[in-house]
């Protein structure tokens, strides 16, 4: 019986279940992501559990507030010692270009004063020398003894940080890593005001205008000078339509508070529901196939 053309290439020998424990280590794979496996609307994204005390950057990113400033804290005494090594290193090879400059002019001196032993006196120097000299034997002696046996641990050539030098605006900048990395500080966080209500014996989410709740499939809004946060309907009839139509100032729906611009409106970053159409629900790895 010919094989598959998808097998053509496999060997007899290999079983199909000796192909199935190959199979995390070779191959192409993908995986359905359900449920479970997508962060909740209103969790961190740095401990993944319900936010507590939520706060998010100016691109939706929520956080626990003490996750975040201890993520920042954290970050910058990493860029605190990345700097005192980019220092350490500076210094370093200045001493090292100073140690160097004071030995070729060690070595040129030396050479000056080697030169003027070995004129006669009242005789003229030579514009070149011609043959083997016991002088140019002994340099060339000298030189072959100087180069570095590389395969000795002592002679080995050092390698140097190349690493460790970096622009001095990223060697004081903590970032948002939640997705794509972008500038973060403290003073940039917004404080995120959920509305909350009892129900079944656990804390609900809801609009406080239509009173809809939020699940993984909603699209919510949060208003960077109040911090409530509504559903993407109530926030194009309420918010944004007015302050497009008439250009100017809106007012949150909740509180009243003055909404200046567009900027003001942040979208909160959601992931998938586990349905196709929801989300991210596939992921895929792409490798070689095993020919067994």
């Amino acid at each position: 019986m010919t094989r598959h053309s998808k097998q053509n290439s496999a060997q007899g020998h290999f079983t199909y279940a000796e192909y199935q424990m190959l199979k995390d280590r070779w191959g192409s794979r993908s995986l359905r992501l359900s449920k479970e496996n997508m962060r909740a609307f209103n969790a961190c994204h740095l401990c993944l559990q319900t936010a507590q005390q939520p706060v998010c950057c100016f691109e939706g990113h929520l956080y626990c507030k003490v996750c975040i400033l201890s993520d920042l804290l954290k970050q910058k005494s990493v860029l605190a010692e990345h700097a005192k090594r980019c220092e350490d290193r500076a210094q370093e090879e200045h001493k090292e270009a100073a140690e160097v400059q004071a030995s070729a002019d060690a070595e040129r001196v030396a050479t000056f004063e080697r030169n003027e032993s070995l004129i006669a006196p009242g005789s003229k120097r030579k514009h070149e020398e011609t043959g083997d000299t016991p002088r140019k034997r002994a340099e060339s002696s000298d030189a072959a003894s100087s180069m570095p046996a590389f395969w000795l641990p002592n002679m080995a050539p050092q390698a140097h940080d190349q690493g460790a030098k970096s622009s001095p605006e990223r060697a004081s900048t903590t970032l948002c890593t939640a997705a794509r990395p972008h500038k973060l500080l403290a003073k940039h966080l917004v404080q995120v005001h959920f509305s909350i209500r009892p129900r079944e014996g656990q804390d609900q989410t809801f609009c406080p205008c239509c009173k809809k709740e939020y699940t993984n499939v909603s699209q919510t809004y949060v208003l960077r000078p109040c911090g409530h946060v509504f559903c993407a309907s109530c926030t194009a009839t309420l918010v944004t339509k007015p302050l497009e139509e008439s250009g100017k100032a809106s007012s949150c729906p909740e509180c009243s508070t003055s909404i200046q611009a567009r900027r003001d409106v942040i979208p909160l970053e959601r992931e998938g529901t586990g349905f196709a159409s929801g989300g991210k629900s596939e992921v895929h790895t792409q490798g070689i196939a095993f020919q067994g």
